[in-house]
């Protein structure tokens, strides 16, 4: 273990500091800001934000340890690459949150104020994605490492009519997601914005699913279209490393974070099917929807160049694009 791994497994240890308090502290706090509970929503935040950092410091420290390329080597390059790795985190995120929270209502924050939720949008999805990206490629390097994969050609690139497909399909499927999205806020109403607290009623889960299918097939069509590295892509030449990190990855980061979640509940999950069905009080059908936050995250934000679409995608060894 290195410097990096060290110091991310103690700040990941720190993150469970939330669980020493009280819990009245949190079901019955007594300070506010402009409707804000300072108290929980602070002592939250922090542990969240510690959580985040240790799972980005031991994903940098695992792929230092293996000699793996990681996000800091973009970052570093220059301005230029930190401002691409912003926007690119940032348009992850919110096309995550669009998706599942504010057209879905799948989760609420019960502890923020809709002014507070703007406040920290874009910096807190920033940080998230962060999180999310580093322990995937601290379990790509260490699959790679294990694995030794060398990836091969499978009969060339692929033809344009298999590229149009995936943007037909992606297009099509976004399409109807939006149009039975419309449809349903439409017959009762209209659309209401709700993200610190549940609704009685939100669209099927089928709908989200949709969305989320046609947003991974149309970045993988964009990716195809610029000659870009992809998961698909990946498959094609039977590297099969990006999807088993993306399996391995979402499952044991879903059990630290929703674990921890499960006691004070940071964010509260709303309309998830079989909601019985549940671990620590989780429905089991948010643990099955994490790999789809995987690839949105990954794909969406392999869009903004071939650093990390190469980072990403691309086997060791194997020249970039």
């Amino acid at each position: 273990m290195n410097a990096k791994m060290c110091l991310g497994l103690l700040l990941l240890a720190g993150s469970y500091v939330q669980l020493l308090f009280p819990r009245h502290m949190f079901t019955d706090p007594e300070v506010f800001f402009q409707g804000y509970p300072i108290v929980p929503g602070n002592l939250l935040g922090g542990a969240a934000a510690l959580s985040a950092l240790g799972l980005i410091l031991f994903g940098e420290g695992v792929c230092e340890r293996l000699g793996a390329p990681c996000l800091s080597g973009l970052v570093s390059a220059g301005p230029r690459g930190l401002v691409r790795v912003l926007v690119a985190a940032a348009a992850a995120g919110l096309a995550m949150e669009l998706m599942a929270q504010w057209l879905g209502k799948l989760w609420v924050y019960p502890y923020w104020t809709q002014w507070f939720y703007w406040l920290v949008l874009l910096p807190g999805f920033v940080f998230y994605w962060a999180a999310i990206v580093e322990s995937y490629l601290a379990a790509k390097a260490f699959l790679d490492w294990m694995a030794q994969p060398r990836s091969r050609a499978l009969g060339g690139p692929p033809s344009w009519v298999a590229i149009a497909l995936l943007g037909v399909a992606g297009a099509l499927l976004l399409g109807v997601a939006g149009w039975r999205y419309l449809a349903w806020y439409s017959e009762r109403g209209g659309y209401v914005f709700a993200v610190t607290k549940p609704l009685p009623n939100a669209p099927p889960f089928g709908y989200v699913l949709l969305a989320f299918v046609g947003a991974v097939l149309l970045a993988e069509w964009g990716l195809h279209a610029r000659g870009l590295p992809s998961l698909i892509g990946s498959a094609r030449r039977a590297y099969w490393m990006p999807l088993a990190a993306v399996a391995v990855s979402s499952v044991l980061v879903s059990l630290f974070v929703e674990g921890q979640n499960a006691v004070n509940r940071f964010w509260a999950y709303t309309h998830f099917p079989a909601p019985g069905f549940a671990v620590w009080g989780v429905p089991v059908t948010v643990f099955a929807a994490w790999p789809w936050q995987y690839l949105i995250f990954l794909l969406v934000a392999s869009l903004f160049g071939p650093g990390l679409a190469n980072l990403f995608w691309r086997a060791p060894g194997e020249s970039a694009r």
